[in-house]
């Protein structure tokens, strides 16, 4: 890596010159933006600060895994933002100009993950689902008491025992990212179920 180290702070370097470079130079700030399903679809989140900090800090010892944390970044803007918003589109661009940069630079051609949205080949309904369904379902399980996270737990055991993860604490974890379109309306139902339960009774009004 001691050879290549100049070409890849001048990847960096030509990367950032690019306008569209500005999201991708810190980390994503989920609860800022308030978007708190983000490290549940990403699980290793990646910007071009970090990168850089990890090539000062001699943190690569090949060229091959620096340049796979670059195609990292755009792999999961990609993931999580669908095709039609600006910030997925500038992750195209950027994409395609670091394979340019690269190729002028004789460094290895990043390695492009067809199959975005496909962890490891888990299924791929909940990535279907739009943004406001997977938000509203993270919102609506927080507020649910023990008796509905109950049910909820037991529906995703039954319909997709790989998405339950049993914590050191003995917590449940519940991965939504690999939960199916079925499990997700069956959920729905008993969040439904919960929330019309639990709505404050109107009082009759004085005749």
């Amino acid at each position: 890596m001691e050879n290549q180290e100049a070409k890849a702070f001048q990847l960096l370097n030509l990367i950032e010159l690019h306008e569209e470079c500005q999201e991708f130079l810190s980390p994503v700030d989920y609860k800022r933006l308030g978007i708190p399903m983000y490290p549940i679809i990403i699980k290793n989140p990646m910007d071009i600060g970090t990168i850089k900090k990890r090539l000062k800090a001699h943190y690569y010892t090949n060229i091959h895994d620096f340049i796979a944390d670059i195609q990292l970044v755009w792999d999961n803007c990609k993931k999580y933002n669908e095709a039609s918003t600006e910030i997925h589109q500038q992750a195209v661009f950027l994409e395609k100009q670091t394979r340019r940069h690269c190729s002028k630079l004789r460094l290895p051609l990043p390695h492009t993950n067809k199959n975005i949205g496909n962890d490891d080949g888990v299924l791929e309904d909940f990535k279907n689902l739009t943004f406001e369904e997977k938000w509203r379902m993270t919102e609506a399980v927080r507020k649910l008491n023990q008796n509905a996270l109950e049910k909820i737990v037991k529906v995703v055991k039954e319909k997709c025992p790989e998405s339950v993860e049993t914590m050191e604490t003995d917590k449940i974890k519940i991965k939504l990212d690999s939960i199916t379109r079925e499990a997700f309306n069956l959920l729905q139902e008993i969040i439904e179920e919960y929330t019309s339960e639990n709505l404050p009774q109107k009082r009759p009004k004085n005749e």
